[in-house]
């Protein structure tokens, strides 16, 4: 990271390895985190930084620094600061204090200074001794010459050299601010690529700079399938549903994904908890151009893993709008409905299915989920009403409907369906005969009578063995009143 122009303070407790957030400053704010042992404190303002970390009443660690900063290779002195920079270190122990400041000088010199409590101690041999002492702490906590202390382990061993220095590094911060350097360098492999995205699961703990990582450098780490896989992979390791979905969604940006990534995409979308997080994602890449049959079923069998039945409806009715439905999708869908436990939201998609010109085998899935998932009969009933208005219906998906038919409990909504399609008049002689045999099991006299008359005039029209089924069933009608209306009806 370029920090010119900052001035940063840290504070530590000596015992504890230099951990803490830093971030870069664009504009004024205060922050003051407090714990019952320890208390935190980052203040941030307008071209200053400073973070303190302080033991109560026994000691502290204090930096300030400003500029660019380069520490020599071992670590353990300042080798350059950018004109105008300077750095501070002072330690607190126990009243006793110890503090070294440095700045750039004249001609690119260092000017450097060493203070025991108040008293000014010749740099050498205490001062240079002391600074040796803290900084690789310093150095590895802070971020301080992160930018330079990468480029020198690149330059000796390549991205696994940094890698192995940032495995050593403290702070999900530090950890970004060097992957972030690592992953500027232009000649990166696809090994060295996945590398970086399997060492930082092991190392960063925080899923905002995760997914920060994935999501900045996605178009990367998607340019190949070896590596988006491996991205992917890594997206299922975030514990946030939000940051896993925003790494998902990034990646659902670039095009020219293959069908295996896209897959990769699915399953890990099945890792998010949230119902809204994964309904969005999915939402999204129903939102591609190139999903075809085998894709789109993906996309709806990743909907089983959504607990709400609200926000999986929405996303299979968005499913059916998709002009790539084929066998395979339509079927997953099925199964994908047989999860919702709702009857409304069920009904919902079954009825925008429909819209769909459907082959008979769908027709009879949906028929037997109606039968033994829906316990609604009004519901059943608007599902069954609009497969008959709409679909093409043969001898056996007619016959399924008109068990179905049978099979509500209420008489009212079973007489109510048969009237709906009493206006079509294209019924064949055995889609009539399944309708009487529907009616026939109709338990009220008033409704049996009601169904049959709806249908009378297409039964006048048919063959004499429908008109006998429909007598046969009239006969069945106890009520004098209602049986004489059903025969007047055909007479």
């Amino acid at each position: 990271m370029n920090i010119t122009g900052q001035k940063l303070k840290i504070n530590l407790a000596p015992f504890l390895v230099l951990l803490l957030l830093v971030a870069q400053v664009s504009f004024a704010q205060k922050t003051v985190i407090k714990s019952t042992k320890d208390e935190k404190k980052v203040f941030i303002t307008r071209n200053s930084t400073k973070h303190n970390h302080s033991k109560i009443g026994l000691n502290s660690f204090n930096i300030e620094y400003e500029g660019e900063i380069e520490v020599t290779d071992d670590d353990k002195d300042i080798k350059s600061i950018s004109s105008g920079g300077y750095i501070e270190i002072s330690k607190t122990n126990f009243g006793s204090k110890r503090e070294v400041f440095i700045e750039s000088a004249a001609g690119g010199t260092l000017k450097k200074s060493y203070y025991e409590g108040r008293t000014k101690v010749e740099w050498e041999p205490a001062g240079r001794k002391w600074l040796a002492e803290i900084l690789p702490d310093i150095v590895r906590s802070t971020g301080i010459a992160a930018k330079s202390r990468v480029d020198r382990f690149y330059r000796k061993g390549g991205t696994e050299a940094v890698l192995d220095e940032i495995e050593e590094l403290e702070g999900s911060w530090v950890v970004s601010t060097y992957t972030k350097l690592l992953l500027q360098k232009d000649n990166l492999s696809n090994r060295d690529l996945k590398n970086i995205m399997e060492t930082i699961t092991e190392v960063l703990e925080s899923d905002y700079y995760m997914a920060e990582i994935l999501k900045d450098n996605s178009q990367r780490f998607l340019s190949n399938n070896e590596t988006a896989e491996t991205y992917v992979e890594v997206v299922s390791t975030i514990d946030s549903d939000y940051y896993a979905a925003v790494a998902l969604k990034s990646a659902l940006d670039h095009e020219n994904l293959s069908p295996s990534v896209l897959t990769k995409i699915m399953e890990a979308s099945k890792s998010i908890d949230s119902d809204y997080y994964q309904a969005t994602l999915l939402s999204k890449a129903l939102e591609r151009d190139d999903l075809d049959g085998e894709l789109l079923a993906e996309v709806i069998k990743s909907t089983r893993d959504i607990g709400s039945d609200y926000y999986q409806a929405q996303i299979l009715a968005k499913a059916m709008e998709n002009d790539e439905l084929s066998a395979t999708s339509f079927n997953s869908l099925l199964e994908a409905v047989s999860d919702v436990s709702s009857d409304y939201y069920m009904a919902s998609v079954f009825s925008k299915l429909a819209d769909n010109r459907l082959e008979d085998e769908v027709v009879v899935k949906i028929v037997d989920l109606v039968n033994n998932k829906m316990s609604s009969d009004y519901y059943a009933s608007v599902v069954l009403a609009k497969l008959m208005a709409e679909q093409e219906l043969s001898s056996q998906s007619m016959g399924e409907i008109a068990d179905g038919i049978g099979n509500l409990n209420s008489s009212h909504y079973a007489s109510s369906v048969i009237k709906k399609i009493s206006s079509n008049d294209n019924l064949s002689k055995e889609n009539l005969l399944s309708l009487i045999k529907a009616i026939d099991k109709i338990d009220s006299d008033f409704y049996k009578s009601s169904a049959l008359e709806s249908i009378a005039p297409m039964v006048k029209r048919s063959t004499s063995d429908v008109q006998d089924a429909y007598r046969a069933v009239a006969k069945n009608i106890s009520s004098n009143t209602y049986y004489g209306k059903a025969m007047r009806a055909i007479d």
